[in-house]
């Protein structure tokens, strides 16, 4: 709708804008460079040092020129979200569906412990880029031979997603969970024993792999 019928129109995405406009002088700066420069400040310095100041000047040029090529900080989160989540692996539907969700779900997580930042980044984008449609393409493909509908295929898709989002927070705060000094044997008898069997494992991707393969059964059990 129009604001003539009293509804607003949605803001234009930077997605939907094409890269350069068709008047004035060629850009000196892509995309891909603004989200590579907003990358590396939150990789070395945090996401709370992105503004549009840090990227100019990491870019060599002032705050307002930045304009030329985004509205707002925002469209900076939203490339530097899709750039940081980068392209997908490529999948094949049929038997083996499970693998390759597995191997989506992994490589996921390799990109959320790449960049810490990457969760609440992706909270702040307001709106899907091409690299995350992708994501979802890939996903849908992998269940594409299944006999499930598209509303179940989805939720598996938001829960993988999640349980993504949990291991990389939970191995991003990993030696600070339990207060040792605390713990006795007498009070917490389970738990000692739990931390004592699990403290001589080394496969950190084992618990994750579990939980995907978990979802993926429960809610499209195999014929």
């Amino acid at each position: 709708m129009s604001a003539e019928d009293g509804v607003s129109e949605a803001p234009e995405s930077v997605w939907s804008r094409p890269v350069r406009k068709t008047r004035g002088p060629v850009p000196l700066h892509s995309r891909e460079s603004i989200a590579a420069a907003g990358i590396k400040i939150a990789d070395d310095e945090g996401f709370q040092s992105v503004t549009m100041r840090s990227i100019a000047r990491a870019l060599g040029m002032v705050a307002p020129a930045l304009y030329r090529y985004v509205n707002s900080r925002e469209e900076i989160v939203e490339l530097m979200v899709d750039a940081a989540i980068g392209a997908p692996p490529s999948v094949e539907p049929g038997p083996a569906w499970t693998d390759a969700m597995l191997n989506l779900a992994n490589t996921q997580l390799r990109h959320h412990q790449s960049h810490t930042w990457l969760i609440q980044a992706a909270l702040e984008a307001p709106s899907f880029g091409p690299n995350t449609l992708a994501w979802f393409e890939a996903y849908l493909t992998a269940m594409k031979e299944l006999d499930a509908s598209t509303e179940r295929k989805m939720e598996l898709i938001a829960l993988v997603t999640g349980v993504v989002s949990l291991f990389a927070q939970q191995q991003q705060s990993a030696g600070s969970a339990f207060p040792f000094e605390l713990l006795s044997v007498e009070r917490h008898p389970n738990l000692a024993t739990a931390l004592s069997k699990h403290s001589g494992q080394t496969d950190s991707e084992g618990p994750f792999n579990r939980a995907v393969l978990a979802l993926c059964k429960g809610l499209i059990p195999s014929p």
